[in-house]
């Protein structure tokens, strides 16, 4: 029975994983200076300066992790 489980929680896993990136490939994405200009981040515009990178697009579920991961403790 473990055995079992084991396989279930690697399905769940690669499953989840799946549908975030397949999610986060049709959302709209935006750049650091889009983001850190939006009014949904103008409490957070230092954070979104020091955690984003210039040259790169983001979609609004990425920088909210990618906030809550940084709130949390870790590195971005």
């Amino acid at each position: 029975m473990a055995k079992t489980n084991d396989i279930l929680n690697k399905v769940e896993l690669v499953s989840s994983e799946a549908v975030s990136d397949a999610l986060s490939s049709t959302l709209p994405k935006f750049t650091k200076v889009q983001l850190v200009q939006s009014e949904k981040y103008v409490h957070r515009r230092d954070a979104l300066n020091a955690l984003l990178e210039d040259n790169k697009t983001y979609s609004s579920t990425e920088v909210d992790g990618i906030l809550k991961k940084f709130d949390e403790g870790g590195k971005a």
